[in-house]
């Protein structure tokens, strides 16, 4: 999960919403607070803290906490170190897993000298996905990935849920061959003056140009409860609705869910979160009832800090399928896919439409347009999210990827 945090003022949120004309925000009286997305889990494996800093309004980019001091001390005498990777992430230097009965904290000492620490947690108890599945919404126009999970000795009641989607592309305009503009000369003696010159190379493609992978994680908060049920269950929980025309389900979907089990003040503070910041998940030091967490300061209890550490019972499902697992009209490809037929021979303009040999030289070089035929002079191209996938996703399938 990935929160954005930024400071706003109430009143900013009701302008929002009230006024037709828009209006430029900025931040008043900024304070800089250190935000923390801390939880690890039962599963061995490295684990992962994010620290940040708030930023103003009209800032956009994350500011990635430099140069902490990170551990997680177990029963308070075994230390797991953390270092920072390339992607802003607190790693821990070994891989290590949350052990029933033990008490985990969350100690950070900042570049600036300041510390901070959670206090003591405990993993939470186990719970089970009992089914993930997909299904047409009774209207129609979703396909729904849906949940049912439980915990048979009723411990386990309050659970927070992430997922990674994983698609399949194939470019529906591709071609075995490229085309690559060789020999060229600017100054080219034609019929009308002078004219560029070139030769078109024509080459068969070197990687997989045609079918590709693209992975999208969740954002936002995803929580469920059974505090209000007969039965301690979680049954037809929605994870994530997709538009029967959506194109990440033109070819093969896949979807990972991992499900956290949560203590109730855990979940009390994303619910709470949850609440407040329904215009994508805004956290502000400044709105009423500012939302703390369980990481407290030490060195000055003047200190603010934003975000929770917490140490869950985790599991995992993925399942696939295809839009004719619903007996759906397959969905429109993710671009509109431009065809030109062009002519090398045709060096002007005065004949009603471009000249036609500078056209093919712009959208090869330039614009990176692919081959679909060639004919002695004539090349039909096309643009490039359609005649080659790698244009916008990777052509690397996953190791997990079942066709």
């Amino acid at each position: 999960m990935k929160i954005k945090y930024k400071l706003l003022i109430v009143a900013s949120l009701v302008l929002m919403a009230s006024c037709r004309e828009q209006i430029e925000l900025e931040t008043e009286n900024f304070e800089s607070i250190l935000v923390v997305e801390g939880t690890i889990t039962n599963e061995l494996k490295q684990q992962e803290i994010k620290l940040s800093r708030t930023i103003p309004l009209e800032e956009g980019e994350i500011a990635v906490e430099d140069n902490a001091t990170v551990k997680v001390i177990e029963n308070g005498t075994n230390e797991y170190t953390f270092s920072l990777n390339n992607s802003g992430v607190y790693v821990s230097d070994v891989e290590f897993q949350a052990q029933e009965n033990l008490t985990y904290k969350l100690e950070i000492l900042t570049s600036d000298g300041k510390v901070y620490e959670s206090f003591d947690t405990h993993l939470t108890p186990s719970s089970n996905i009992d089914n993930l599945y997909a299904e047409l919404s009774s209207d129609g126009e979703t396909v729904d990935v849906l949940i049912d999970s439980g915990d048979d000795n009723g411990i386990a009641k309050y659970f927070r849920y992430e997922y990674e989607e994983t698609y399949k592309i194939i470019a529906p305009r591709h071609y075995q061959y490229d085309a690559t503009i060789i020999n060229f000369s600017p100054d080219g003696d034609g019929p009308f003056g002078q004219e560029m010159m070139y030769d078109v190379e024509i080459t068969e493609r070197e990687q997989e140009e045609r079918i590709c992978y693209s992975s999208k994680k969740s954002n936002g908060i995803l929580i469920s409860s059974t505090t209000d049920l007969d039965d301690n269950v979680v049954s037809r929980h929605i994870i994530r609705s997709i538009p029967i025309n959506d194109p990440v389900i033109r070819e093969r979907y896949s979807i990972l869910v991992e499900q956290y089990t949560q203590s109730i003040q855990s979940h009390t503070f994303y619910k709470i979160i949850n609440d407040l910041g329904s215009l994508s998940s805004l956290l502000s030091e400044s709105q009423p009832g500012f939302v703390a967490g369980n990481i407290v300061p030490v060195t000055n209890s003047d200190e603010k800090a934003i975000g929770y550490f917490e140490v869950s019972s985790f599991t995992s499902q993925r399942i696939y399928f295809d839009f004719t697992d619903f007996n759906l009209d397959i969905p429109d490809y993710f671009f509109e896919c431009t065809v030109l037929e062009l002519d090398y021979n045709d060096i002007t303009n005065m004949d009603g439409d471009p000249n036609e040999r500078r056209v093919i030289y712009q959208l090869l070089t330039l614009n990176n347009y692919k081959l679909l035929t060639f004919g002695s002079d004539i090349y039909t191209i096309v643009n490039p999210e359609c005649g080659d996938c790698t244009s916008f996703s990777s052509n690397v399938q996953p190791d997990f990827w079942e066709d």
